[in-house]
């Protein structure tokens, strides 16, 4: 076999070699539901499929060698942000409902056994109800810039007022040791909110036939 047609076949299989890990990162990608990648790295592949097509007989390393530093680097991108990803979780797991019984004890509303995170980052999770039902809606929780907890605030939807949404906030700030510093109570009304006290929160959910969580 002659250099020239040994180089075409090297080529080509190189091309296809990249096109099919594409597909398979794309399809890992699928699995752990980002969209980001399984959208993007298919079309990357359809587009080098193309152009392998329309320059068969031709060969171009450089474009090669671009195109391969050009998906390392962006796998390497993809990878990393899921390892922030997984890293975020895993910090924020801590503050999850491993801590209800904690919670409890300190009378602070705990999150729901069958509630989901639908929202995280470095500093911040939220977790919320399945429906949108009266009651126990969700509770949000913020770290401070040492990673430690600084407040969490739930949110209970309350009955309508006639043609008003009503609800209930309590947020609970920590001090630096990890105790829990205050508690605010706040109760809104369409655009009208005023703080409350606990006793007239309890009131409320009392009246209102109200799990509290607390």
């Amino acid at each position: 076999m002659d250099m020239p047609k040994l180089k075409m076949i090297l080529y080509r299989i190189c091309l296809c070699v990249i096109i099919i890990w594409l597909l398979a990162v794309a399809i890992w990608e699928y699995q752990i539901d980002n969209h980001f990648g399984e959208i993007v790295l298919p079309l990357l592949a359809l587009l080098i499929t193309w152009q392998t097509i329309r320059s068969w007989h031709k060969t171009n390393w450089g474009w090669v060698a671009n195109l391969a530093i050009c998906i390392v680097c962006a796998c390497f991108g993809i990878l990393r942000i899921e390892y922030n990803d997984h890293q975020n979780k895993l910090r924020l797991d801590k503050f999850g409902p491993v801590l209800n019984a904690q919670r409890a004890k300190l009378g602070i509303p705990v999150i729901p056994v069958n509630w989901q995170p639908v929202d995280y980052s470095r500093r911040d999770a939220e977790w919320r109800a399945k429906d949108s039902a009266i009651g126990h809606q969700s509770k949000l929780i913020f770290l401070d810039s040492l990673l430690r907890l600084e407040f969490e605030e739930d949110d209970y939807t309350l009955k309508r007022a006639g043609k008003i949404d009503r609800d209930i906030s309590i947020r609970t700030h920590y001090s630096k040791s990890g105790s829990v510093d205050s508690t605010d109570y706040k109760y809104e009304a369409g655009m009208n909110n005023k703080t409350i006290s606990r006793t007239q929160a309890d009131s409320i959910f009392n009246v209102e036939k109200i799990q509290k969580d607390y």
